[in-house]
């Protein structure tokens, strides 16, 4: 009994928090990011174009917005102007002639009478842009034209300089820039005799 006491005694002694009970303190854990939030460490760089267009608040999508419409570089708009307001009626992937190795055809089916069409491409080796536009209308079309191009790393914008396309024919229009997209707007017939230049 007298020895059960004294090695009681000892434990109080060597360690008083074990004698009075107390809780244990451990050091905090560390909790893992909740689902959804910002990954720990420093933020990622886009990887690819779109990535970084996105990332720069740019729609990297050929679409209708409103009464214009944005072709994206690599790609066809067809549209119906025939209500006086462009329908988007179709978006084909493909490559503008002037843009591939001299003459090759474009990739594009043939355009259906009564449609508009816009194109951009681009080429690294000739070091142009070009914006190709088929007139499927008996009249002349009239148009603007905003180009989205990168300038010493950043999107730079600027209305073009742009031709009315006749009745039934196609025209080109072309950049120096690395143009990515263009803007269209006011697409509309307009009388033969008022082909011009804006």
């Amino acid at each position: 009994m007298i020895r059960l006491l004294i090695l009681t005694g000892a434990l109080a002694l060597a360690n008083p928090a074990l004698a009075q009970d107390a809780p244990v303190k451990t050091a905090p854990a560390v909790a893992p990011p909740l689902a959804g939030g910002p990954a720990p460490g420093a933020p990622k760089k886009p990887g690819t174009l779109v990535e970084a267009l996105m990332a720069a608040g740019f729609d990297p999508h050929t679409k209708l917005v409103g009464e214009s419409v944005q072709v994206m570089s690599g790609q066809r708009a067809t549209l119906d102007i025939a209500s006086g307001k462009p329908v988007l009626e179709a978006v084909e992937t493909g490559h503008v002639d002037m843009a591939l190795p001299e003459g090759a055809p474009d990739s594009y089916k043939p355009l259906a009478p009564g449609k508009v069409a816009f194109a951009v491409d681009g080429s690294a080796a000739k070091k142009q842009s070009f914006l190709k536009i088929w007139n499927g209308l008996p009249h002349a079309v009239g148009y603007l034209a905003e180009i989205t191009a990168i300038r010493e790393g950043k999107l730079a914008r600027r209305m073009a300089q742009v031709c009315a396309v006749p009745g039934g024919g196609t025209n080109y229009e072309m950049w120096p820039d690395p143009v990515i997209a263009v803007t269209l707007s006011k697409i509309a017939e307009i009388p033969d005799d008022k082909i011009t230049c804006k």
